[in-house]
């Protein structure tokens, strides 16, 4: 089977997006990966000897005017709505619905929701099977994200695709530079599935350029994230897995991009550095391109936060480009009373 060399790449950088739905009785802890809450204000060019040549990595512009997305119930087309508009607000390419794509996505959606099943791989001999994996049962497919479960929790048709993007492993491909996506949604009874398949590659970002999420500017910023994912960026620290801690920030260069050094401080509008949990390349092998920073509490409503980050970004011929950036978001208002995924009963969970 022919393979963008891209896709196998991300193959061997990052696991495939799986996600699942539990029920739980309360919420427990979920976690994984390194830390690191600090930073420096040193150039990052000073700190590791780069040349006096380098070129200064900057932020991808987001758009002027960002676009939201309200539920419509219907997952299939909230999912496609919802890609472009992140995708817009970020600065990056849009992506074409690609028909081939759409094929492989609903075929696995289904075989999901008819075997109550989670997960990329399918089992032959069940009903709905149509390939092993995702890569099997389409040449077509460079990377995956799903989301399968209990109907209960997903209590509207923009539940599966915002509940991926929250997750900051699933978020970094998504917010990868494909040229085209399909989408399956399929419902029962008792279960339902969204399943995205992404193929080609049509990259905006430049070698010196990073996607930053939240983007600069942006308001309404979810104040916390249920800490389930797989991998699991708590791994390493399994009291926060299935907790509710801070939204996710994440950096991420093009797929051939590789970060290091990288370390990224958060402050609130009080100066108040914002304790983070820091997975990074230097010591997550999920990540060579992305870094991440999870605070460990909720963030607080209607506040304004800041991020800083330091590193160094090598491009693919070995170029090598200081990192020094600063933006900030604010979040939503009422943080303390929004309910994700059903705090009480239900929970996205990533497997």
């Amino acid at each position: 089977m022919n393979r963008h060399p891209l896709a196998l790449l991300r193959e061997r950088l990052s696991a495939l997006a799986v996600w699942t739905v539990a029920v739980l009785a309360a919420c427990g802890g979920s976690g994984s990966s390194d830390s690191n809450s600090t930073s420096s204000s040193t150039n990052a060019g000073d700190q590791t000897g780069l040349p006096a040549a380098s070129q200064k990595v900057t932020l991808l512009p987001p758009a002027s005017t960002p676009q939201s997305v309200s539920p419509t119930g219907d997952p299939t087309a909230d999912s496609i709505a919802f890609m472009s508009a992140v995708r817009h607000n970020v600065g990056i390419n849009q992506l074409t619905v690609d028909q081939t794509l759409v094929t492989s996505a609903l075929n696995h959606a289904n075989y999901l929701v008819l075997n109550q099943a989670t997960g990329h791989n399918e089992t032959q001999g069940l009903p709905g099977y149509t390939g092993q994996s995702p890569f099997t049962r389409s040449d077509a497919v460079f990377g995956e994200v799903t989301i399968a479960g209990d109907i209960r929790a997903f209590p509207t048709s923009l539940t599966g695709v915002t509940s991926l993007f929250d997750a900051p492993f699933h978020r970094f491909l998504m917010l990868e530079g494909y040229a085209s996506l399909g989408v399956g949604a399929s419902t029962s009874a008792t279960w339902e599935a969204v399943n995205i398949d992404f193929g080609g590659y049509s990259s905006v970002v430049a070698d010196t350029q990073l996607v930053a999420y939240p983007y600069s500017g942006q308001t309404g910023v979810p104040a916390r994230w249920f800490a389930a994912e797989n991998p699991n960026p708590f791994a390493s620290q399994p009291q926060y897995q299935n907790t509710y801690v801070g939204y996710p920030v994440t950096i991420q260069a093009k797929l051939t991009g590789h970060l290091s050094s990288v370390s990224i401080k958060i402050t609130d509008s009080g100066g108040n550095d914002v304790p983070c949990f820091q997975p990074t390349p230097d010591g997550n092998a999920e990540i060579t391109n992305g870094a991440m920073c999870i605070p460990y509490t909720a963030l607080k409503g209607n506040t304004a936060y800041s991020v800083h980050v330091t590193g160094v970004l090598k491009a693919l011929h070995g170029d090598t480009h200081p990192i020094d950036v600063t933006w900030s978001f604010t979040t939503e208002a009422d943080a303390s009373a929004k309910v994700l995924g059903g705090e009480k009963q239900f929970h996205v969970v990533p497997e």
